[in-house]
């Protein structure tokens, strides 16, 4: 997640530079490399695959999301009760008594995912599933937020 910003700045850049769209001028980037700068380019985008497929949960099915999501939060729980046993500050999201789960992946969807999401399928039309599924699941969480906050409300 460190190196988040920049791998999405720099597919931003390269949508933004070739005027990349629905898949058109993709090949473009690659127009008047030498090889070392082809197999810079190809490992910078490699690296940004990797790590779209590691923060991709959001973009599954529900049903496998929501397992996903629920094994996440209880590691990051774990986490923070550990650092609680060992009195070192509770890092972010790790506290079972103050993190929600809707909260935490709204927030995890809207700021870092779909933005993300949204500029590969630029360059990868064909998974244009996974804004379809972004939505599914955000509406989803909205819903369980709603639904507790009317209750708190009650």
């Amino acid at each position: 997640m460190t190196l988040h910003n920049k791998e999405y700045s720099y597919l931003k850049l390269k949508k933004e530079t070739y005027q990349i769209s629905n898949g058109v001028n993709v090949d473009k980037i690659f127009e008047n490399l030498d090889t070392i700068t082809i197999f810079k380019t190809q490992q910078e985008f490699l690296n940004t695959l990797v790590h779209s497929a590691d923060i991709s949960n959001p973009t599954k099915p529900l049903d496998v999301y929501v397992q996903w999501t629920n094994l996440v939060m209880e590691e990051f729980w774990l986490q923070g009760d550990k650092e609680k046993t060992m009195k070192l500050p509770v890092s972010f999201m790790c506290d079972r008594n103050t993190t929600k789960i809707p909260e935490s992946q709204l927030g995890f969807i809207d700021g870092i995912v779909s933005p993300l999401a949204q500029i590969i399928v630029e360059f990868f039309p064909n998974l244009n599933f996974l804004i379809e599924n972004l939505k599914i699941n955000k509406m989803h969480y909205k819903e369980l937020k709603q639904n507790r906050d009317n209750k708190v409300e009650n």
